[in-house]
């Protein structure tokens, strides 16, 4: 799931920008950072996420593993833009030498219980579920704009880690001093990353046409997304995945998830009064959860869910951001509708067709109207052809107006032909 585009042959650069202390190479973490536990989506199974200072932290077989991991992903050719494997001799500079986190199975209490592990022989394919790592997008004075690379294993996908990853990505990098994150590129292609961003409060920023040749799209060259989110004071910006999947545990089984401190077991408590849980009517043998209800509405938590949600709403008749949002939001709640469904809109090829058959009407410098909420497609004399034939008939007139001042009496005489 990777964010960056840095060469990874260049050295190592440190944020010396920002606010100090500044960080010292390979030097201690701030005391703020430490292990974290987390509770994976099923609610039972305990992973930590380990925070490295240094790649000389790490152990020797777990940089190995991490760097292979690396490397099928760029032998899939789909995600990241380099082409040739990363050399295990480069890797862990690359990786860890600014900041790096490793997410393990387990309730793992220090650094050196890692390297104890691997002295005990692990085998971090079964062991390790993902890693992440922070450092400046940029050198100098702009050093605290911070990037991040991320990757989560096979065994590891549809169980949350690159949520849960992401959470933590967003709270240690203020940690470490940096204000704002750059994502430079994340292909259009890589649905699970691009929610997964759009979830937690990124903006796309811009957009590169044509940039990945992919191996999956050999006859076309694939656009990527640059997210940007401020960093820190989020507040209640976004409500993560992990509180409702809490929650639904909490009604389910009566007992709170692993790892709930006493103002968390507050809040459980507290939304017990509001939330309810609907049994699956086949009870579970069919893979869906128990569905969660809020205020009569079914809490989706899982971004994949929601996008699938906003595109098939989208796609009953092709309506704009508003339409699309108010009609979801009678049947279903999660945070920021609004912005998924525009997510769907720009994804729906319909659309796209449409509006690459639309003709310009206005001149450039007038502005334009925003159809954003009347439907992309419709019939002869709705709403929508009325607003553009006037809006037509109001850029013909600019025109007619403009070549009066430019042309004089000759002009005027052909406007006032053209009106009769």
């Amino acid at each position: 799931m990777p964010a960056m585009l840095d060469d990874p042959t260049a050295p190592a650069i440190y944020r010396v920008s920002g606010a100090p202390p500044y960080p010292v190479p390979y030097g201690p973490l701030p005391p703020d950072i430490a292990l974290r536990q987390v509770t994976l989506r099923d609610r039972v199974t305990i992973a930590t996420l380990v925070p490295f200072a240094s790649p000389h932290q790490v152990p020797h077989k777990l940089t190995a593993y991490l760097c292979e991991l690396l490397n099928r992903e760029i032998d899939k050719g789909d995600t990241y833009p380099m082409m040739e494997p990363m050399p295990l001799s480069s890797f862990g500079t690359y990786w860890f030498a600014n900041f790096g986190a490793v997410m393990l199975l387990g309730d793992i209490q220090s650094v050196e219980e890692v390297t104890q592990m691997e002295e005990r022989g692990a085998d971090w394919a079964k062991e390790c579920l993902g890693s992440f790592y922070v450092k400046p997008n940029y050198p100098g004075r702009s050093s605290h704009v911070c990037n991040g690379g991320f990757l989560v294993t096979d065994a590891a996908r549809n169980r949350g880690v690159g949520r849960l990853m992401g959470e933590c990505y967003l709270d240690w990098a203020p940690r470490l001093g940096y204000t704002y994150s750059v994502f430079n590129l994340v292909y259009e292609t890589n649905v699970a990353s691009l929610r997964i961003w759009d979830a937690l409060g990124f903006k796309r920023i811009g957009r590169v046409k044509g940039c990945g040749n992919l191996k999956s799209y050999p006859d076309q060259l694939i656009d990527a997304i640059i997210f940007g989110r401020d960093l820190g004071g989020e507040g209640d910006e976004y409500v993560s995945e992990e509180r409702f999947d809490k929650i639904r545990f909490y009604l389910k089984t009566g007992s709170y998830p692993n790892g709930s401190d006493r103002a968390e077991k507050s809040r459980l408590r507290s939304a017990a009064t509001h939330y309810r849980l609907v049994p699956n009517i086949n009870g579970g043998g069919d893979g869906e959860e128990d569905k969660l209800m809020l205020k009569g509405k079914e809490v989706i938590s899982d971004p994949h869910k929601q996008y699938e949600i906003a595109r098939n709403m989208h796609n009953l008749s092709h309506g704009g951001i508003n339409k699309t949002t108010a009609s979801i939001a009678e049947k279903y709640h999660w945070v920021r509708i609004k912005e998924t469904v525009s997510a769907a809109i720009r994804n729906c090829p319909e659309c796209k067709d449409q509006a690459a058959k639309q003709p310009q009407t206005h001149p450039p410098e007038h502005g334009h109207m925003d159809f954003d909420d009347l439907p992309v497609t419709g019939q002869r004399g709705t709403l929508a052809d009325e607003l553009m034939k006037a809006h037509a008939e109001d850029g013909a007139r600019l025109q007619r107006e403009l070549e009066v001042q430019l042309n004089g009496e000759r002009g005027q005489a052909y406007a006032e032909a053209d009106t009769r």
